[in-house]
């Protein structure tokens, strides 16, 4: 056959796609249990850090055990009916701390973390990431204490306009109990996460939380 024919060329690259995207699949089918196994370890691990949980060891057993002797949940339903979102409160002591997942658009793709408030929803106890998709050395910092210790016991100022209930950057009073530094040359992940999570914020300020069904979580949830 002629190696430079049309016909030849598109049965040879049908071929070579088909080796690869075979290769490909089944080593996705080879490790999704694994994969899913660590995302559930990576979602538990981030809800005991932001709750500040007492952890035994490192396994997943250990995170999943934190969290079930620890917190109980609730699902609260967004306003009209529309959505819904977890609710976590610790009840092995009488903080009353809440946790919720939350979630927008950052620079390039969606950020997806957790905060923990006091029970009066006054103050920030901490703020964590699950995951995202910025800038390696630039907006990725975001993850890094540096940033995230800002927030632990950040005022939310529930008086000012919603953009303005959490301050990140400059152009701000630096004294402010409601403001924490910017990530420098990441001007466009602090403004994204600044404005999604002030967003976020008046979403969960809307919960009634004395309203919800709070239950003790099944560690087969985890």
């Amino acid at each position: 056959m002629n190696k430079n024919s049309p016909i030849y060329v598109l049965g040879f690259m049908a071929a070579l796609c088909a080796f690869f995207g075979t290769g490909v699949s089944l080593v996705h089918y080879a490790t999704s249990d694994l994969l899913a196994a660590n995302e559930r370890l990576n979602h538990n691990r981030v809800i005991c850090d932001a709750f500040d949980l007492p952890i035994d060891g490192q396994t997943p057993a250990d995170y999943a055990r934190a969290i079930t002797e620890s917190l109980e949940i609730a699902e609260a339903t967004g306003a009209n009916g529309n959505g819904s979102r977890r609710v976590y409160r610790r009840y092995d002591d009488d903080s009353g701390q809440l946790g919720l997942p939350f979630s927008g658009m950052g620079f390039w793709d969606r950020i997806n973390g957790f905060i923990t408030l006091d029970a009066e929803r006054e103050n920030i106890i901490r703020l964590r990431f699950f995951d995202h998709k910025e800038t390696p050395g630039l907006g990725a910092r975001i993850e890094e204490p540096r940033f995230l210790d800002q927030f632990d016991g950040l005022t939310i100022d529930w008086d000012a306009p919603v953009p303005r209930r959490v301050l990140i950057g400059t152009g701000h009073n630096a004294d402010a109990p409601n403001r924490v530094d910017a990530i420098t040359g990441a001007t466009q992940t602090s403004n994204s996460l600044r404005d999604f999570l002030n967003t976020e914020l008046e979403r969960i300020r809307a919960i009634d939380i004395d309203a919800l069904q709070f239950q003790r979580i099944d560690d087969t949830e985890l």
